[in-house]
């Protein structure tokens, strides 16, 4: 790490930004350590329009969606879920 820079010991979902988005949306977070995490996103009626399941390091990372390939509008729900931490924000995609 870089002098004065500091690894998160917390897990923490950030909201997505820009939010509402039209394109793209960057959902940020932090993990206390480094391992798998899977990012969902949901509708209002609990139907999976994204799964990200990726390998992430201790800290700051973060995932960029794509508003098309979510192919939905309005209130969406996102949930970021790892071994031992899980936690839901919500997002609006506008078309």
């Amino acid at each position: 790490t870089f002098e004065g820079e500091e690894i998160s010991t917390v897990f923490n979902l950030h909201q997505n930004r820009p939010n509402p988005f039209n394109g793209e949306t960057v959902i940020g977070f932090d993990l206390p350590k480094s391992g798998t995490a899977t990012l969902t996103v949901y509708d209002l009626n609990g139907k999976v329009l994204s799964l990200v399941n990726g390998e992430y390091a201790a800290g700051y990372n973060e995932v960029t969606l794509d508003a098309n390939a979510l192919n939905a509008a309005g209130v969406l729900y996102y949930e970021l879920a790892t071994e031992n931490h899980s936690a839901v924000k919500r997002m609006v995609v506008v078309k």
